[in-house]
């Protein structure tokens, strides 16, 4: 009887093994990844972080890892993006057997990773914020409207979505409102003109969208302070020290001092049509 639970055993964990394999080799991976390989996950593509575009991986992510990766290297010599599930660990649980035998896992997560969301922050451990979008008013020249506290009594617009979102957390300036029209974001320039015309006083949208929208922005005011801010980083195992090569890495390419001029902040542009940054990090 012992010697059958021994086969049986071994037979498991030849399954395993092979389970493990097929997960790498599916697609060719076995070939690429290697121990010396640094596996960079994310879960869905999140257009304009990661994303596939005619067949190849590409977005804001992609590009920030390939200007640092010589600096976060480490040990490793390629790096490879990995799609995982929800629940995969980083710095834990094994992606893959690579075809020398050995585990390969992923040690950094990427692809529009949001803080406080849920238990995130007990999770991981992430850079600086890397990426910000601030959930903001803005309103129009004649509208009557200099801050949070004017908008009381006024007829307000607000974007569907996290805008829409942050406006609910507010109560006190959403109830105080005298009405709030809700927009979609493919009306957005219906809003603008909404608030221009006067039709709204303020309108509630999100840096994203209001910066990327095809509209005239010549009369429009944002008002100070933002209503949410909404952080995206690179996420880590709780407590990596590999975190700190990143921080670091990333302010050497924004820093003119190291590169002659600021490399981040044009990749920044590229992909969200604004700087949508305000990193800072002060090296170790």
């Amino acid at each position: 009887m012992k010697k059958i639970r021994r086969i049986l055993a071994a037979l498991l964990c030849l399954v395993t093994v092979v389970t493990c394999f097929a997960g790498c080799s599916k697609s060719g991976e076995a070939q690429d990844i290697t121990s010396k390989t640094l596996l960079i996950a994310y879960t869905e593509e999140c257009e304009p972080f990661i994303y596939e575009k005619d067949g190849v991986l590409t977005g804001f992510d992609v590009d920030v890892v390939k200007a640092i990766f010589d600096s976060v290297k480490n040990d490793f010599t390629d790096y490879k993006f990995v799609k995982v599930d929800a629940d995969y660990r980083i710095g834990e649980d094994a992606y893959c057997i690579d075809k020398d035998g050995k585990e390969c896992i992923a040690y950094v997560m990427v692809g529009g990773v949001q803080k406080n969301v849920g238990d995130i922050n007990e999770k991981y451990t992430f850079t600086e914020d890397i990426i910000n979008n601030q959930v903001i008013a803005v309103t129009s020249d004649g509208n009557e409207v200099a801050n949070y506290t004017d908008i009381q009594g006024k007829d307000i617009g607000v974007v569907s979505g996290v805008a829409a979102a942050a406006l609910d957390k507010h109560s006190a300036v959403k109830n105080g409102a005298k009405s709030v029209t809700q927009y979609k974001e493919a009306d957005i320039a219906k809003a603008v003109a909404d608030l221009q015309s006067g039709a709204i006083k303020a309108l509630i949208i999100d840096e994203f969208n209001y910066y990327t929208a095809e509209i005239d922005r010549n009369s429009l005011t944002i008002l100070d302070g933002e209503m949410e801010k909404i952080s995206y980083v690179f996420a880590f195992k709780k407590y990596d020290w590999y975190v700190d090569a990143f921080n670091e890495a990333i302010n050497e390419l924004q820093d003119p001092s190291y590169n002659d001029a600021d490399q981040f902040t044009p990749i920044v542009e590229k992909y969200f049509g604004y700087d949508a940054s305000d990193f800072s990090y002060t090296a170790k």
